[in-house]
């Protein structure tokens, strides 16, 4: 499996992780009770509730972005340094994001976000130079 098909993987398996962590603090926070229920009486979510709930979103978002174009790098055989370091960067971006937004750090938080689209950005570049 190429290097830019395991980062898809690895952005799955952090969106996996991520949602984990968004399941289990609600029975953490609200009880076991309320959050292994039917949750029919709503409850406002913590601010960690929240927190983790835009990282959830953000990634998603940044997987709409990544997956389209790791997926045509694949089809059409395209694995090259600058594929591979977009693929790289991109995970580790994702990875450095969720920790710092987790931890609630504001500055470096966007830095990650920025390093992240950086290595999509690099995969994005990639795929159109071929296509000229």
């Amino acid at each position: 499996m190429s290097i830019e098909l395991q980062a898809l993987f690895g952005g799955v398996v952090i969106l996996l992780v991520l949602l984990s962590v968004q399941g289990g603090l609600v029975p953490a926070i609200h009880g076991f009770k309320w959050g292994l229920g039917p949750r029919d009486e709503p409850r406002d979510p913590s601010v960690l509730q929240g927190r983790v709930s835009r990282i959830v979103a953000n990634h998603i978002e940044g997987m709409a972005m990544f997956a389209p174009l790791v997926l045509i790098a694949h089809l059409i055989g395209l694995s090259t340094p600058l594929t591979q370091w977009g693929a790289l960067i991109f995970i580790a971006g994702r990875v450095a994001f969720s920790v710092v937004y987790f931890l609630g750090i504001p500055v470096l938080r966007s830095a990650m976000w920025g390093v992240a689209t950086t290595g999509t950005l690099i995969v994005g570049f990639a795929v159109l130079m071929v296509g000229f």
